[in-house]
């Protein structure tokens, strides 16, 4: 078990400095190279960056409904009242188990395949196909770097909240397409990101990718990026993420806006560690 949480900490801190080699390379004034993506057709001028999957979940309540049992009794009175009273009982537990039900509380917690373009954000729901929210119809956007996710409120729908290790680089890619090519850096959940970018660079290891390389890259969290720049970590933004993530760069503000449809997460180590950082509450 020791060596499954240090390999889970390893990862996690991998993707800590992607985050910040994205964070970098957007600071500097590059784009993102588009990722070429399959299947999943796109709208005229959009493009992806980011395919990966994530725990997915949305912020609702239920609708207060609950069964009332109800009937004739018939016998000595004794049984009779000892049946209404106990029917009486069912329904009171049912009818408090439907108000608590009520209460806003996370729900729909599933792992999803999460595509990442210019314009929105797509999420592949079981039976439900492929969801989208727009970037232009975010009316509230909460990063949360620290506890590996991110919070999106819409104008028409309920709240979105992605949590799992690609928060680092999803987190400063949709500050850049929500808030803009100018303004995105000054978002308070992606501080520790852009700060550590401001610093200097890591040295690059010894069998590090050469800087300018192009084509399709995957990293050891099989991950995949597309694109072409120089720096420390080439591979960040040059391929495609099977499996965890697939990543590119270059947002824009977008127009459109968030399908209305209220959305367990899977098993494995990295899973259990993006789940002991949710609050007790949020936990599936």
């Amino acid at each position: 078990m020791g060596r499954k949480k240090a390999g889970a900490e390893a990862a996690a801190q991998r993707e800590w400095e992607l985050g910040i080699d994205w964070a970098r390379w957007l600071l500097a004034g590059n784009r993102p190279a588009p990722l070429r993506m399959y299947g999943l057709v796109l709208e005229p001028d959009e493009v992806a960056y980011l395919e990966t999957n994530m725990q997915y979940s949305r912020l609702y309540g239920g609708d207060g409904r609950y069964r009332h049992n109800s009937g004739t009794f018939i016998g000595k009175p004794g049984l009779v009242l000892g049946m209404m009273a106990a029917t009486a009982a069912v329904n009171a537990s049912r009818k408090a188990a439907a108000k608590r039900d009520m209460q806003p509380s996370w729900r729909d917690v599933q792992e999803v395949p999460v595509v990442a373009t210019n314009l929105r954000l797509i999420c592949h729901l079981p039976g439900k196909g492929w969801m989208s929210f727009y970037y232009s119809a975010v009316q509230e956007f909460y990063p949360d770097t620290d506890n590996w996710m991110i919070t999106f409120g819409f104008q028409n729908a309920v709240p979105l909240r992605l949590a799992g290790l690609p928060t680092p680089t999803l987190s400063v890619l949709s500050a850049w397409c929500v808030h803009g090519n100018g303004r995105w850096h000054a978002e308070p959940g992606i501080a520790p990101l852009v700060q550590a970018a401001l610093g200097p660079p890591p040295a690059p290891p010894a069998d590090e990718v050469p800087p300018a390389s192009t084509g399709q890259l995957q990293d050891d969290n099989n991950h995949s990026y597309s694109g072409t720049h120089d720096g420390a970590h080439d591979g960040a933004h040059d391929g495609t993420h099977d499996g965890t993530h697939r990543r590119a760069q270059d947002g824009a503000q977008a127009d459109g806006y968030a399908d209305d449809d209220p959305g367990q997460a899977g098993g494995g180590v990295y899973e259990d560690l993006i789940r002991s950082k949710l609050h007790p509450d949020d936990r599936p």
